[in-house]
């Protein structure tokens, strides 16, 4: 078999081997001419050159490499071709690229090939890819329009949900008992996966897994009338692709890619949230986890951090959340005014699954899952204050960066002292630290 094209040698060795594969498999030579994306998700994302053996055209792709998980990444031509037909006519031809080849696979790695009818890949990057603040908040303003106003312009309503029931059916088999989120707060970081409730920087939390099982722990909340309809279900910066115009203002293309986790009648909002955590995961990797957790929590009582305390490297970061929450408030506004508590409510409830999607990737470095819980635990805490539910009163310690051991870059995790009895004072678990 030829070797690899010369910026591929540098690749994860499963990686390498879907390449090596797809050339084989489909009498093709792939060079990359661009690398789009790259970072702490591990998805790599390239324009790529690809040609067939012999005399023939050139043509031009987007190359996802991508690793696979638990769910149904393994199907992902038929999610894409579903979520194609389920879509209206006029989303689909503008919004959903077409797929190159049959994925490739190899050893726990898959490759998705795209291409976009019509138009020069060259300028389309995924949202990861910008940094322009501007830009960004396009993008974020984009997504909540496209997602709710035109792929979802045929949105149903389901009367009556109980707000743990919401909760379940987004997070599906992340739920189980003694899965990755339990076991996280169990041996990482030394909590109750059960306990109702958290003390985070002195503050109490209620504790999402514990509220996302157990519809007791609800007491009499009301139940929500809820937006259904289509749900990407993975919607991170490396699952948009965007070109902006020549003066970097308005925004020329807008595609979504990677629809493994693509479902119909489905609860609506948890695309825009998971997006959220997403980009703040890739934000809050240029400062220290305190600054991070800091603007997370944040989260539970506004928008976003006062910009005239936000710090230089999180202000951006805040701005383009505090824009994001804005657009969905006027499209609240403007479509359903009367229902404007219930569909705030499952914004608030989509933000805690979102967050407890990220801490249940085992994958993920432990900041980044303590993130995803805090964020969890933010958006729980935002929904309690909005419908008067009672904070939870058996709490238990689970960050506090204050406090002695709690702060210092690199501690571990596993040195943590262990919990004490039930509502007994107690040093919090340390912090998670980031280990290079």
């Amino acid at each position: 078999m030829p070797e690899l094209a010369a910026g591929f040698e540098a690749l994860p060795p499963e990686y390498q081997r879907v390449i090596e594969l797809a050339e084989a498999q489909h009498h093709m030579r792939v060079t990359p001419l661009q690398a789009l994306s790259g970072g702490w998700s591990g998805a790599l994302i390239y324009l790529v050159s690809v040609a067939a053996e012999g005399p023939g055209p050139v043509r031009h792709f987007i190359l996802k490499l991508d690793r696979k998980g638990k769910s149904a990444r393994s199907d992902e031509i038929s999610r894409h071709t579903a979520a194609q037909s389920k879509s209206p006519t006029a989303f689909a031809r503008e919004h959903l690229p077409d797929l190159g080849f049959e994925r490739v696979e190899a050893e726990g790695a898959l490759g998705i090939f795209y291409s976009i009818a019509g138009q020069s890949l060259q300028d389309f990057r995924p949202l990861s890819g910008y940094t322009q603040q501007h830009q960004l908040e396009t993008l974020f303003a984009a997504t909540n329009h496209y997602l709710l106003s035109e792929w979802n312009a045929g949105l149903t309503f389901a009367q009556a949900q109980h707000p743990q029931e919401l909760l379940a059916k987004w997070l599906g088999f992340r739920l189980e008992a003694g899965g990755p989120i339990e076991r996280f707060i169990a041996e990482t970081c030394l909590a109750g996966p059960d306990r109702p409730g958290f003390l985070i920087q002195s503050s109490v939390f209620p504790n999402p897994l514990a509220y996302a099982r157990q519809r007791e722990r609800w007491g009499r909340a009301r139940p929500l009338d809820a937006l259904m309809g289509l749900t990407h279900g993975d919607l991170n910066t490396n699952n948009i692709l965007a070109k902006f115009a020549d003066d970097g203002q308005a925004l020329a293309g807008y595609y979504l890619i990677d629809f493994a986790l693509f479902k119909d009648q489905m609860p609506l909002l948890y695309d825009q949230r998971y997006l959220e955590m997403s980009y703040l995961l890739l934000a809050l990797s240029q400062v220290s986890f305190g600054r991070g957790a800091s603007l997370i929590l944040r989260l539970a009582e506004a928008d976003g951090l006062d910009p005239r305390r936000a710090s230089s490297e999180l202000a951006g970061a805040s701005a383009i959340i505090r824009s994001a929450h804005d657009v969905f408030g006027r499209w609240v506004s403007e479509r359903h005014p009367s229902l404007h508590d219930d569909l705030w409510g499952q914004y608030w409830l989509a933000g805690a699954a979102a967050g407890l999607a990220y801490c249940h990737k085992a994958g993920l470095p432990d900041e980044q899952r303590l993130a995803g819980l805090i964020y969890a635990a933010a958006n729980l805490k935002r929904y309690a204050a909005a419908f008067g539910l009672p904070l939870p009163t058996d709490v238990q310690p689970l960050y506090d960066e204050g406090q002695p051991g709690t702060g210092a870059a690199g501690s571990s995790a596993g040195s943590a002292a262990r919990p004490a009895p039930p509502n007994l004072p107690a040093p919090p678990t340390p912090f998670i630290g980031r280990t290079a």
